[in-house]
C-alpha cells in the first residue's frame, strides 16, 4: 500500500477503515463513535471547529477510535501538525507508537532527509513524506517547544490526562500547563479533542463535562456514555463459595462491549472499579449530607443584586500541613438564594492567614462594597484574647464573632437545607470542584477529612438568618465595627 498510503486520502471514512483496518473495527461502530468520526471527518484545513469534549466508558473503544481517527486526519491530511497530549510522557509515547503503526500498515513513508536518513520517526514523534506530524506531550515531563519548523499544531489530542491519585494541586498544575502553555501554542484553526473516562471527581475530564471548567467555553460536550445504561447486578456465591457477579438488567450502549464482556469486566475489575471506569460513578456514595449536584454554576453576570453579603472564616494555625484556613465570600439574593461568590483556603500559619483576612477585607469591600466578616471564637480565654486582637485589626469594617458551639452538623443544618433544595449557587471559579467534593464527604457522625468550607459556609448561613431585618437596616449598619 505504499502508493495509495502516500496518496491524500479522498474517500469516506467507513469505507477507509474497512479497507485498511477491518480486523481493528471487528464489531459494529457504536453512536459514540460514529459521532466522533464525523467530528474527524468534518476537518478541513483553516476550518474553525468547537472543541470537542468526549466521555467514554473504558473498554469502550475510546484509544483505538482515537488512533485511528488521528492517523485517518493524517491520510486526508485536513491537519497538518497533532500533538498527543497525556498525563505521563510514557502515555503519551505509547499513543504515538501506536498511530505510527497503523501508519507502517498503511505503508505510509518517514519524511525522509537529502541524506536518506529519517527526520523525526521515534518513540514520540512521527514526520511522514506527505507532510503530517504527530509529536507526544506528557504533562508530567519538562515543558518544551510546540513548534515544529514552520507549522504550529493545528490539532491536539487530549487522551488519559487523569489519574485516579491526582491531588487538587496536581490537577491545577496539569491545568495550568493545558491552558497556559499547550493551548495557546496551536494555531488559529487548532482542532481541540478531550477523550478519556471520568475516573476522577475533581479531574479535568469531570470539570470539562459538568461545567466547572474555566476553559473552552465554546466546547461540545455529548452526554457521556456508560458502558451499559440501568445496569443491575446481583452478587451470587458459587458452589466453590467463591463470589461472583451477575449482571441481570440493562442496556449496553456498544455492541463491542456487551453484557457477557461487561460481566467479566466486573468480575475481573471489581464492581466498584467498574462503576468508576466504565459507568463514570464517581461522585459520593449514599448517606450524604449535602446534595453536592444540587450547586448550580452561574456566570458574573447571572449575579442578580445581594440585600447583605458575608465573608465567614474558619481558622486554623498551621504551616504547610494539617487542617485549612478559610474563608467563604457569600451573597443573599432577596429571593433568599445564597450565592457562594469566592473561596480563599490555605494552610497558613497564624501571621499570614491574619495578613490575608485583611487584605481581603480590603479587596471585598473594593469589589462588592458593604461586606461583613464573621468570625469564630473559640472557647476559652485565648478564644476570647484573638477575636479581640482580629477586631482591632479590623476596626474599620463591620465585623460579627460567634462562639463555635455544638456539633458541626447541626451547625450546618440552614446550610444543608439551602443546599438540597436548590437554594445555593456558585459563581464559576477554580475552587468550585474542591468546594462541591467537600461538601460531597461531608458526614454527619464527621467521619470526613475536612470541613473548613463547609464551616465557614454554615455560619455565613447562620449570619444571614440572625441578620436584622430591611426595617432595621439603618441600626444595624451604625454598629460597623461592632464586636457583638
Amino acid at each position: 500500500m505504499t502508493e495509495a498510503g502516500n496518496a491524500i486520502w479522498e474517500g469516506e471514512w467507513r469505507e477507509w477503515v474497512s479497507t485498511n483496518f477491518p480486523n481493528v473495527a471487528s464489531s459494529p461502530f457504536g453512536c459514540r463513535h460514529i459521532r466522533l468520526w464525523e467530528w474527524l471527518d468534518n476537518l478541513e484545513p483553516g476550518k474553525l471547529v468547537p472543541a470537542r469534549v468526549e466521555a467514554w466508558p473504558r473498554g469502550g473503544g475510546k484509544s483505538t477510535t482515537v488512533e485511528l481517527g488521528t492517523a485517518y486526519v493524517g491520510c486526508k491530511l485536513s491537519r497538518r501538525f497533532a500533538i498527543y497530549v497525556s498525563g505521563t510522557q510514557e502515555q503519551a509515547n505509547l499513543h504515538v507508537q501506536a498511530i505510527g503503526t497503523l501508519f507502517e500498515r498503511l505503508g505510509v513513508e518517514r519524511l525522509i532527509s537529502k541524506y536518506k536518513a529519517s527526520r523525526g520517526w521515534t518513540q514520540s514523534r512521527l514526520r511522514t513524506a506527505t507532510g503530517f506530524n504527530v509529536v507526544a506531550y506528557g504533562l508530567d515531563a519538562a515543558a518544551r517547544g510546540v513548534k515544529l519548523d514552520e507549522y504550529r499544531p493545528d490539532f491536539a489530542i487530549f487522551d488519559d490526562l487523569d489519574g485516579q491519585e491526582d491531588t487538587p494541586l496536581t490537577i491545577q498544575k496539569k491545568i495550568r500547563a493545558i491552558t497556559k502553555s499547550l493551548l495557546p501554542a496551536g494555531s488559529p484553526d487548532c482542532a481541540i479533542l478531550f477523550v478519556q473516562n471520568v475516573i476522577h471527581e475533581l479531574g479535568i475530564m469531570a470539570q470539562l463535562v459538568d461545567g466547572t471548567a474555566d476553559f473552552l467555553y465554546d466546547r461540545e460536550v455529548p452526554e457521556p456514555e456508560p458502558a451499559v445504561v440501568g445496569i443491575e447486578v446481583q452478587k451470587v456465591i458459587a458452589d466453590d463459595g467463591r463470589k461472583r457477579y451477575h449482571i441481570v438488567a440493562g442496556e449496553p450502549t456498544w455492541e463491542g462491549q456487551n453484557l457477557t464482556i461487561c460481566e467479566k469486566q466486573i468480575n475481573d475489575w471489581g464492581w466498584q472499579a467498574f462503576r468508576e471506569e466504565a459507568q463514570h460513578e464517581v461522585h459520593g456514595a449514599g448517606g450524604v449530607f449535602f446534595k453536592d449536584d444540587e450547586f448550580e454554576v452561574v456566570e458574573r453576570d447571572e449575579l442578580p443584586e445581594f440585600v447583605a453579603l458575608c465573608r465567614a472564616w474558619d481558622f486554623a494555625a498551621t504551616e504547610g500541613g494539617g487542617d485549612y484556613s478559610t474563608g467563604v465570600l457569600k451573597g443573599l439574593a432577596k429571593s433568599g438564594v445564597e450565592y457562594v461568590l469566592d473561596v480563599w483556603r490555605e494552610q497558613y500559619g497564624t501571621d499570614k492567614v491574619r495578613a490575608a483576612l485583611e487584605a481581603l477585607a480590603e479587596r471585598d469591600r473594593r469589589e462588592w462594597g458593604h461586606v461583613t466578616i464573621h468570625l469564630p471564637q473559640d472557647p476559652g480565654a485565648a478564644g476570647k484574647s484573638e477575636a479581640h486582637e482580629l477586631r482591632s485589626r479590623l476596626k474599620d469594617y463591620d465585623v460579627i464573632v460567634t462562639p463555635v458551639t455544638g456539633k458541626k452538623a447541626i451547625r450546618a443544618r440552614h446550610w444543608q437545607e439551602r443546599v438540597n433544595s436548590g437554594n445555593a449557587k456558585l459563581l464559576r471559579g477554580l475552587w468550585n470542584g474542591d468546594y462541591k467534593t467537600e461538601h460531597r464527604r461531608f458526614r454527619e457522625d464527621e467521619t470526613h477529612d475536612y470541613d473548613d468550607q463547609v464551616d465557614a459556609s454554615s455560619d455565613g448561613t447562620n449570619y444571614f438568618m440572625s441578620k436584622p431585618k430591611p426595617k432595621e437596616r439603618a441600626n444595624w449598619k451604625s454598629q460597623k465595627g461592632h464586636l457583638y
